[in-house]
C-alpha cells in the first residue's frame, strides 16, 4: 500500500474519531465531497499537520464546496 493510501486511511480514522461518526458515514462524506482526491492531491502538506488541523482542513474544504460553516455527515 502506498504512503498516500495509508495516510488516507489515517485521515478517515481521525475524522471518524473527532466527529463521532461511523466508518460508513465518513466514507459517504469523503465520497460526496471528493475528500479522497483532496487528501491524495495535498498529501505532502497535510501529512505534516496534527490531527486537529487535518480534521479542520477537511471541514474547511467541505465548507468551501457547500458554503456552510457547519459540517454534517
Amino acid at each position: 500500500m502506498s504512503k498516500e493510501s495509508n495516510f488516507l486511511i489515517y485521515c478517515m480514522e481521525r475524522y471518524r474519531h473527532f466527529k463521532g461518526l461511523s466508518g460508513a458515514d465518513v466514507a459517504k462524506t469523503f465520497e460526496k465531497y471528493g475528500i479522497y482526491g483532496y487528501i491524495t492531491k495535498y498529501f505532502e502538506s497535510l501529512h505534516t499537520m496534527g490531527d486537529h488541523c487535518i480534521v479542520q482542513d477537511i471541514d474547511d474544504y467541505i465548507s468551501s464546496i457547500t458554503g456552510n460553516k457547519r459540517i454534517k455527515a
